[in-house]
C-alpha cells in the first residue's frame, strides 16, 4: 500500500512550519517546499506580475469547493485578510458520494498552496483515522470492458499508462469524499480572514451589498450559471453519472491492484462511457476501500431518456464493480445517479468588476475523468494571486485550465464523436491510445510535484 513519508521540520520552508489539528502536528518537508515553489513558478508564468490590487474586496458567490480554494488563498493574503466574502450554503457533510470524488496530485498541490499547509495536513484532515494508505494511487490503468458470453463483463489488454509497473514515487491523485474535501479545506483555510454568509444570492446587486469595501470583485463560483450575465449559456448536452463506494469481496481483488485506478470503458451503442475504479478512503465508509463511477453523454437536442439512461448506466456501475470482485457498500446512503449540466467549451468573457469563475475552472462537460477538481483549484488559486497582483483574474484562470480543458476536449471527442473506432483502438492497443493525453501529462498535470 502506497503511504507518504513523514519526516521532521526542514530548516527553512516557504510554508507554514506546522499545523497542529487533533492534537497532531505536522510539519512542512523538503518536499512540501518542492511543492510550492513549483505552484508559484505556474503562477508567475500563468498570472504575471503586477503592481498592487485594483480591487479592495472579494465577494466570492458559492461557498463549495472552487470557491473555498479562492477564498483560502485570499484569506491568507496581507492584502485580503477580512476583505473576503463566502456567500452561499456549505456543502453538508454525508456518506453520499456526490460531485467528483478524484483529486490528482497537482490539485492537491495547488489546494496545499492556497491553505499555506503542508501537504501531510491535508491528506490527514480528508482520511482522518484511516492510516492504511488507502485512497492513495501511483498508476492508472486502462482497459475495454466487454460483456462475454455468460452476460458478465470481461477485460480485454489492461496497460498501465500512468506510473508505469510499480507506480510513481510522488501522489498521483487521492480518491475521497468531495464534501470531505472541502470540509477539510474550511477546516484548515484561515476562517478568521473570511466573512462567511450562509444565504444564497440570486443577483449581482445583491453581492455588492455584502462587499466589505467600495471596489469589490464579483466572483461567480455557483452553479447559478446566468448570474453575472444575467442569461444562462445554453449547451445541447448533459454528461450522465453514477458512482458509489465499494467493498472488496473476501476473494479479493481481481484486475486491479490496490495504488491503482482502472478506467474500465464500457462500449454503449455508437459512444463510449467512462468507467472508472479508483482507491478511495472516507472515515464515514470504512468498510470502502475503492469507489467506482459510471460516465455518459447525452444530446438535449436529439432528447433522451433520463430515467432510462440513468437505469442504464446504474447497471453497468454493479456488473462491472461485479467483474472487478467488489460490491457498492450501502447504495442507499452513498450511491448518487443524476445528469451534470454541460458548459461552452470556452466559457464567456467575464463582465467588467466580475469573474466568471465557475464557467473557466470546468469548460465543457463534467465527471469524466478526475479533472474537475484539479480545474477548480488551478484556476481559483491563480485567479486569487491575479486579484493580489493586480492583473486580470479572468486570464490568469483561463490560462491556468488551458493544458486540462484540452485533454478533457479530447477525451470527449474520442469517445463520443469517433467512439466506435475509439473502441477498437482501446481494444488492440489500449496503451498507445491512453498516452496522449493523459501518459504525456502524468508528470505536469497529474502527479504532485514532489
Amino acid at each position: 500500500m502506497t503511504t507518504i513519508h513523514e519526516v521532521g521540520p526542514v530548516d527553512s520552508a516557504t510554508i507554514s512550519e506546522l499545523i497542529r489539528r487533533d492534537d497532531k502536528v505536522h510539519y512542512a518537508t523538503e518536499r512540501d517546499a518542492k511543492r510550492h515553489a513549483h505552484i508559484g513558478k505556474l503562477l508567475d508564468r500563468t498570472v504575471g506580475t503586477g503592481s498592487r490590487p485594483y480591487y479592495d474586496s472579494v465577494v466570492i458567490v458559492g461557498a463549495g469547493f472552487t470557491a473555498s480554494v479562492m477564498a483560502a488563498r485570499l484569506a491568507r493574503s496581507e492584502q485580503f485578510h477580512g476583505k473576503v466574502v463566502l456567500a452561499g450554503p456549505r456543502t453538508q457533510e454525508s456518506r453520499r458520494m456526490k460531485d467528483g470524488a478524484t483529486l490528482r496530485g497537482h490539485g492537491t498541490d495547488y489546494i496545499c498552496y492556497a491553505l499555506d499547509v503542508p501537504q501531510n495536513a491535508y491528506v490527514d484532515a480528508l482520511y482522518g483515522d484511516i492510516v492504511d494508505g488507502r485512497g492513495i494511487g501511483t498508476r492508472n490503468q486502462v482497459t475495454m470492458a466487454t460483456k462475454g458470453p455468460t452476460g458478465a463483463y470481461e477485460f480485454g489488454r489492461i496497460a498501465s499508462f500512468q506510473g508505469g509497473r510499480t507506480g510513481f514515487s510522488r501522489p498521483l491523485f487521492y480518491g475521497a469524499r468531495n464534501s470531505r474535501m472541502q470540509g477539510a479545506i474550511h477546516e484548515l483555510m484561515a476562517r478568521n480572514g473570511v466573512i462567511e454568509l450562509a444565504e444564497a444570492i440570486t443577483s449581482v446587486d445583491e453581492a455588492f451589498t455584502l462587499a466589505p469595501g467600495r471596489r469589490p470583485l464579483i466572483v461567480n463560483a455557483s452553479h447559478n450559471s446566468g448570474l453575472l450575465s444575467g442569461r444562462a449559456p445554453e449547451v445541447d448536452w448533459a454528461t450522465s453519472a453514477v458512482q458509489a463506494p465499494l467493498k472488496v469481496r473476501s476473494g479479493g481483488f481481481k484486475t486491479v491492484e490496490t495504488n491503482a485506478s482502472l478506467v474500465a470503458t464500457v462500449r454503449r451503442r455508437n459512444q463510449v462511457d467512462v468507467g472508472l475504479f479508483n482507491p478511495y478512503g472516507d472515515p464515514l465508509s470504512p468498510n470502502s476501500t475503492f469507489y467506482g463511477i459510471i460516465v455518459g453523454q447525452v444530446s438535449k437536442r436529439a432528447g433522451y431518456d433520463k430515467q432510462q439512461e440513468l437505469t442504464e448506466i446504474t447497471e453497468e456501475l454493479y456488473e462491472v464493480a461485479d467483474a472487478l470482485g467488489m460490491d457498492v457498500d450501502d447504495a442507499d446512503e452513498t450511491l448518487f445517479a443524476g445528469m451534470v449540466p454541460g458548459a461552452p467549451w470556452k466559457a464567456p468573457a467575464s463582465p467588467p468588476g466580475t469573474l466568471e469563475l465557475q464557467l473557466i475552472a470546468h469548460q465543457g462537460v463534467s465527471a469524466t475523468f478526475s479533472d474537475g477538481m484539479t480545474t477548480g483549484a488551478s484556476a481559483a488559486v491563480a485567479a486569487a494571486e491575479a486579484v493580489i497582483r493586480g492583473v486580470d483574474p479572468d486570464r490568469a484562470a483561463r490560462r491556468a485550465v488551458r493544458e486540462v480543458t484540452r485533454d478533457r476536449r479530447i477525451w470527449n471527442i474520442e469517445r463520443n464523436r469517433i467512439g466506435p473506432l475509439y473502441d477498437l483502438l482501446i481494444r488492440t492497443a489500449p496503451g498507445a491510445v491512453a498516452f496522449y493525453p493523459f501518459g504525456y501529462h502524468a508528470g505536469t498535470t497529474w502527479a504532485s510535484a514532489a
